[in-house]
C-alpha cells in the first residue's frame, strides 16, 4: 500500500475505458509469438483539484485491470484466460477462482472504494504527460533470457503498478508439445503478485505516458526503443510478454468526479 486518497475537498478522479495490447514473444521457435489487440480493461486516476478545476501536480492510480482471452494455435493449442489487476478485482486481491468454469469468474474487474494508490506520478499539462514517479526494476526486467524475469523478480518504488496480480488459467492441449513450451497438458490455473515497473525500457528510458491537455484520453508509447510494446510482463513459461494501452474517460463511471472537460483549466 502506498497512501491514503487525500480529502474529496482538494481531488477528483476519473474512472478510464482502457483498450490494451499483448504482445508475445521469444516462444520456441517462434511458434507461438503473437499479438492481441483490442483488450478491454479499466483505470482509476486521481488528480489534485484547486477551486473545482484540475491542477498540475501528484496523481495517482486507483486501479488497473486488464481481461484477456486469446488462443494461440501452433504446435499445440493454447487458450488463456485471464484477469491482470492492481490491487483488486471487485474488491478482492486473492479470488478464490481461477478456471473460467470456477464458480464467482467474473467477467471484468471492478473498482469498488478501496482507497489507496498503487502507483503515483506527476500531472504536467503543458507537456502532455504523466511522469511515473521512481521504480527500480528487477534487473531481468531488462534481460534478454525469456526465462528470467518471472513473478518472483522484485521490482520496488512509487512509479511502479504496485500489488498487480494475474489470476486465471492457461489451457493447453497436448503432452510431450505442452511440456516443451513450459505448460501442462489441461489446465494451468495462474496466481501471481508483483510490482509491475512502468518503464518503457532500456534502463535510461521515459517512465511516462502521454494524456490530452482535458484529460479524457492517454496512452502509453505503443512501442519501446527495442521495438516491443511498453512493458515487459513477468511470467513463468519459456517466452517474454509485453502490454501497452490506451485510455479514454469514461463519463458513465460513478468514479469519474472531475469536472467536464471544457470545464477543466
Amino acid at each position: 500500500m502506498l497512501s491514503h486518497t487525500v480529502s474529496a475537498s482538494d481531488s477528483c478522479t476519473i474512472m478510464y475505458r482502457v483498450k490494451a495490447t499483448l504482445e508475445v514473444t521469444d516462444t520456441r521457435m517462434g511458434k507461438g509469438d503473437q499479438i492481441i489487440d483490442d483488450l478491454k480493461g479499466s483505470l482509476l486516476i486521481e488528480y489534485r483539484e484547486k477551486q473545482g478545476a484540475v491542477v498540475d501536480g501528484k496523481v495517482k492510480i486507483l486501479h488497473y485491470s486488464m481481461f484477456e482471452r486469446f488462443k494461440i494455435e501452433s504446435i499445440v493449442d493454447v487458450t488463456t484466460t485471464l484477469h491482470h489487476f492492481a490491487p483488486s478485482c471487485n474488491g478482492v486481491a486473492e479470488p478464490s477462482w481461477r478456471l473460467p468454469s470456477d464458480p464467482g469468474f467474473p467477467k471484468e474487474c471492478r473498482y469498488t472504494d478501496h482507497g489507496y494508490a498503487v502507483a503515483i506520478g506527476e500531472l504536467d499539462r503543458e507537456a502532455g504527460k504523466i511522469e511515473w514517479a521512481k521504480c527500480k526494476a528487477a534487473p531481468s526486467y531488462w534481460g534478454k533470457d525469456s526465462n528470467a524475469y518471472t513473478p518472483d523478480q522484485k521490482s520496488k518504488g512509487k512509479g511502479c503498478l504496485n500489488e498487480m496480480h494475474v489470476v486465471g488459467d492457461v489451457h493447453c492441449d497436448g503432452r510431450l508439445a505442452c511440456k516443451f513450451g513450459g505448460l501442462r497438458s489441461g489446465n494451468n490455473p495462474q496466481f501471481d503478485e508483483w510490482n509491475q515497473p512502468l518503464i518503457h525500457g532500456p534502463p535510461d528510458a521515459e517512465s511516462s505516458v502521454e494524456i490530452s491537455r482535458d484529460l479524457s484520453a492517454m496512452r502509453t508509447p505503443r512501442h519501446r526503443k527495442d521495438g516491443h510494446q511498453s512493458y515487459n510482463l513477468p511470467n513463468r513459461s519459456p517466452s517474454r510478454t509485453w502490454f501497452s494501452w490506451t485510455a479514454v474517460r469514461d463519463d458513465s463511471s460513478a468514479y469519474t468526479t472531475c469536472g467536464k472537460a471544457d470545464a477543466i483549466e
